[in-house]
């Protein structure tokens, strides 16, 4: 028979137990949850395209593939997040959730903060239709407005001769040296992004002395981002205070800090989205300022002689009667003038952006063979029609390699 000390004992010991399970806590700030992992992989995609940290959990549950922009112990950070988002952003649907979720993914390191002293400046067929919450997330109204971080101007480049000193620097000499995993040099741009805010602080062009400035709070790391169409993304966390920490960085005879990112090329059977091609409304007309990515796409083919693609184009909506904006006999690809039109439906539409996209690879020197294309209309949209992020994430060009 249990005496009343024993009781007591293992009364003593779930309440401690209780206690622990509570105090570790996870609070999650999720924006969106998925059934079908590519369109969860999709939208993740999205949102870190958008500079935000998103990750992925998987909600036990639901079975649901939770993507979340913070997880904290600190329930007042994860809730004036999320306030911030559903009030500033076109994440107006992001939701706290408090509990567990099963996640694959690293967390980024943390920076110890610095002593005071300083180191010396060195020179579907359907719809999809949006995930009931569950009971435990929570939404709660701002008390105040979430206070913005000073941006950092963007630094311009240095370009010195090679046996001449580098100017006195206002922060650290870098240099982001891009190439493929063979060691072939890539020209791009890195961005020093707030993955909080979901905002460029800078940009640095590749190969080149850039003069990064001191963040505002030392003991946040500086979160380097490279990202090339046709290659896998690559984030660098560094810590200013101490570079040496990053992994692969050394410091160069001119006491500048080089930081290598060898970039994956994308492999047979990879799907990549072009987040940053748009297109005006219901037209194969692209903005002036998807030429970037077009180009890099054109680059791409022609840096792999072997790739054969697939060009998908999915539609915001399955609209069966749409006044289609055309190119004109000007073929201007990024102008609505001289610009022609005829009548159709979604998935036409979906059909003539895909051809858009492969006759400007065609201009610029790619053999048509070498390229397929598929209209998907509306039958994959990542949220619903009407939804702030609808136009950018329905309306979308897909990229699939088909050998490489």
């Amino acid at each position: 028979m249990m005496t009343l000390n024993s009781r007591k004992s293992i009364l003593i010991i779930l309440l401690i137990t209780a206690a622990l399970t509570i105090q570790a806590q996870d609070y999650y700030v999720v924006i969106g949850a998925y059934r079908v992992q590519k369109y969860a992989d999709a939208f993740t995609g999205y949102a870190r395209n958008a500079k935000y940290d998103a990750r992925q959990g998987i909600h036990e549950n639901s079975k649901l593939t939770y993507i979340y922009v913070l997880k904290t112990a600190n329930r007042e950070d994860a809730r004036r997040l999320t306030v911030h988002l559903q009030k500033n952003s076109e994440f107006e649907d992001a939701w706290l959730y408090k509990g567990p979720l099963t996640t694959k993914e690293a967390e980024t390191p943390v920076v110890t903060k610095p002593q005071p002293k300083e180191d010396p400046v060195i020179t579907p067929v359907e719809e999809i239709k949006p995930v009931e919450q569950p009971k435990e997330e929570v939404k709660e109204p701002v008390d105040k407005p979430v206070e913005e971080p000073q941006e950092q101007p963007v630094t311009n480049p240095v370009e010195e001769p090679e046996d001449k000193p580098l100017p006195p620097a206002k922060g650290k000499y870098f240099k982001f040296v891009v190439s493929t995993a063979d060691g072939q040099s890539l020209a791009t741009t890195l961005h020093n992004v707030d993955r909080m805010q979901g905002r460029d602080l800078a940009t640095y062009p590749s190969n080149t002395y850039a003069d990064v400035h001191r963040p505002t709070d030392p003991a946040i790391p500086l979160t380097i981002v490279c990202g090339i169409f046709g290659f896998k993304e690559e984030i660098k966390i560094i810590d200013y205070n101490n570079p040496s920490q990053t992994p692969d960085a050394t410091q160069d005879e001119k006491g500048a800090w080089v930081i290598p990112y060898k970039l994956e090329r994308l492999k047979k059977g990879d799907v990549s989205v072009m987040y940053n091609v748009s297109f005006y409304k219901d037209a194969v007309v692209m903005t002036p300022a998807s030429k970037e990515e077009l180009d890099e796409l054109v680059n791409m083919m022609k840096l792999n002689p072997n790739y054969k693609i697939k060009i998908h184009g999915h539609n915001n909506g399955n609209d069966k009667s749409i006044r289609i904006t055309t190119l004109g006999d000007n073929k201007n690809y990024f102008a609505m003038a001289g610009s022609k039109s005829k009548t159709g439906n979604g998935k036409e539409l979906s059909k003539s952006r895909a051809e858009t996209i492969q006759q400007y690879l065609v201009d610029n020197g790619i053999e048509k063979k070498r390229m397929d294309i598929y209209a998907w209309g509306g039958m994959e949209m990542l949220v619903k029609q009407g939804a702030p992020s609808a136009a950018r994430l329905n309306n979308r060009i897909e990229i699939e390699i088909l050998e490489d």
